[in-house]
């Protein structure tokens, strides 16, 4: 089965459990307690030069050092919420855009991975940023490799991606189809004792959960095909090559060995590719847990000290 029939079979039984399409992404009249930020009181939008909205939320600390934070797949702004709490105490500006057709953005048919830069810089432009890191999580890091392809140097200081997925043509060649199975199945077991211990800490967090459902929600606001265009967008050609990027970037990459949806080999390739300009980190970490908070305070302190 290819990428795309993959990512058309997942995300059909992931839209399964939300509203149907067209129904707005609207906060329930219920205001559960959560440590993270649920609200919309952070976001904004701007109009971008084409006419198309593109909607963003900023969290942290407004006098800190700017940071843009990429959403995975699904996801959306609301997702950064988890990072508002520690970007207040190492002083960073954390701004999370919706990619288009997600949230408050508009669609933008035909999209590739270089034109979300583009968007990007517009809105740096707008809230008057001389400087910034870009920080891709899972989906989002073949965005954050794109801006580190196409984004101004003397803007762009530093970036880091946190299991992102490769470009196409690593695939997923360090596990073969019969173990991945067998991983995933272990993963998503309901027993306890199958299932890896760190992933069982991370989705017993009824906040956490709250975060992703509030976040995911966002991300089918207007619909299943924008977020269905968003991963094809990672499955083709990306329109330039991660031995392309310029060499004098700082490129941070955070990788789980016992994640089984972004395998260690990414990561590998990746920092082959780019050379001495990248530093990979490999942690006995799942998908989930690797964005818990120990590796989320080292994480976003090497951004803001890079920036």
């Amino acid at each position: 089965m290819s990428l795309i029939s993959d990512l058309t079979a997942y995300f059909l039984r992931v839209l399964a459990s939300f509203t149907r399409a067209g129904t707005p992404a609207a906060l329930t009249s219920e205001s559960p307690t959560c440590r993270f930020r649920l609200d919309n009181e952070s976001s904004d939008t701007i109009t971008l030069p084409d006419g198309r909205k593109l909607g963003y939320a900023q969290y942290g600390s407004k006098a800190g050092r700017a940071i843009f934070y990429l959403h995975g797949l699904p996801g959306s702004r609301i997702e950064a919420a988890a990072w508002d709490e520690l970007g207040q105490k190492l002083g960073a500006r954390i701004i999370a855009a919706d990619r288009p057709g997600i949230g408050w953005s508009s669609p933008h048919p035909g999209r590739t991975l270089l034109g979300h830069p583009e968007d990007l810089e517009y809105l740096a432009k707008h809230l008057e940023l001389e400087e910034y890191g870009v920080l891709g999580i899972s989906g989002g890091g073949p965005y954050a490799l794109a801006c580190a392809m196409s984004l101004p140097y003397e803007k762009l200081k530093c970036v880091s991606i946190v299991c992102g997925l490769g470009p196409p043509d690593i695939g997923r060649l360090d596990l073969t189809d019969e173990r991945r199975l067998e991983l995933l199945q272990q993963s998503v077991s309901k027993s306890e004792g199958s299932a890896q211990a760190k992933d069982l800490e991370v989705m017993k967090d009824e906040d956490f959960l709250r975060l992703y459902l509030r976040s995911t929600r966002e991300s089918f606001a207007q619909g299943f095909e924008a977020t269905l265009q968003d991963g094809r967008a990672m499955c083709m050609d990306w329109g330039f090559r991660i031995e392309d990027i310029r060499p004098d970037l700082p490129v941070q990459l955070w990788y789980g060995k016992l994640d089984t949806f972004v395998p260690l080999n990414h990561g590998v390739q990746i920092a082959a590719r780019l050379g001495d300009r990248a530093h990979l980190r490999v942690e006995d970490e799942t998908h989930a847990s690797i964005s818990g908070q120990r590796m989320k305070e080292e994480i976003l302190r090497g951004l803001v000290s890079s920036t």
